[in-house]
């Protein structure tokens, strides 16, 4: 069956009723009813979309219209790929990388800024432990480091903490992390929880439902799965995913359209 499209209930319908491999295959994507419609997605290799007159263009700079301009701000592929992120997890939304770590760092540069503090369990992919170790003390971001077992995490929180950061299986030892005991410790300290979630994939772990503001994920591993792309994805609500695409955007860490076409196939 596929996907109704041009409404949110309709999207909403399609992430209640039908499991992950339907997901997988249809959410994000419009119809393709009729004589000689494509199967498979078409890749926008575009870099520069037309409006069809100046007033339209006004509307988008005044953030009225969601019209593609660029792909560094968004692609018709991209769109795909990130509505079958959000659907397979739950989230209001979703934005596609162009690395696992572009992800991570755009999720955690959009919530956190000079002077904050991170709590982060100790065991994490080692880009992520590096991003901490060797760029955040420049940035003015404190990283205090908790066990998987999160014992003694009470005693880490200070009154600039404003990020819980966990990653659970991890890679690439496998240790667990007890999601419910800190997304209960997040609520509790009205921190901004992260959940790197690669290895588990929203097959097998679905965040976004126990309370986690952000997943984030390495989309080189299992949800692409082929070895022949490098991508990142983030899902939650659209408040932290404008702040995340935001970030994309000024950072330069877009996705391309052929890894998006990639990543939905």
């Amino acid at each position: 069956m596929k996907q109704p499209s041009g409404s949110n209930n309709a999207k909403k319908k399609l992430t209640r009723e039908f499991g992950p491999q339907t997901q997988a295959i249809h959410a994000g994507e419009p119809n393709r009813h009729g004589v000689g419609a494509p199967v498979g997605p078409n890749i926008c290799r575009s870099s520069t979309f037309t409006f069809s007159s100046t007033e339209e263009m006004k509307r988008w700079a005044e953030g009225k219209s969601s019209a593609h301009i660029y792909t560094r701000y968004g692609n018709p592929t991209l769109s795909i790929a990130e509505g079958k992120i959000a659907a397979l997890e739950g989230a209001e939304a979703a934005v596609v990388t162009a690395s696992g770590m572009a992800a991570i760092s755009s999720a955690l540069l959009g919530a956190l800024k000079q002077g904050d503090e991170v709590i982060s369990t100790a065991q994490t992919y080692g880009g992520t432990y590096r991003l901490m170790r060797d760029e955040f003390p420049d940035w003015g971001i404190v990283v205090r480091r908790a066990e998987t077992s999160l014992e003694g995490i009470e005693s880490l929180v200070t009154g600039k903490t404003k990020v819980l950061y966990v990653e659970t299986p991890t890679n690439p030892t496998l240790r667990l992390v007890d999601l419910n005991k800190a997304i209960a410790f997040a609520k509790k300290h009205k921190l901004v929880s992260i959940i790197d979630s690669t290895f588990a994939t929203p097959v097998l772990q679905r965040p976004i439902d126990l309370g986690f503001d952000m997943v984030v994920h390495s989309a080189t591993k299992y949800l692409s799965g082929h070895s022949d792309v490098i991508a990142g994805a983030a899902a939650g609500s659209k408040k932290w995913m404008d702040r995340v695409r935001h970030m994309i955007i000024d950072l330069g860490g877009s996705m391309d359209p052929e890894a998006a076409f990639l990543l939905i196939r």
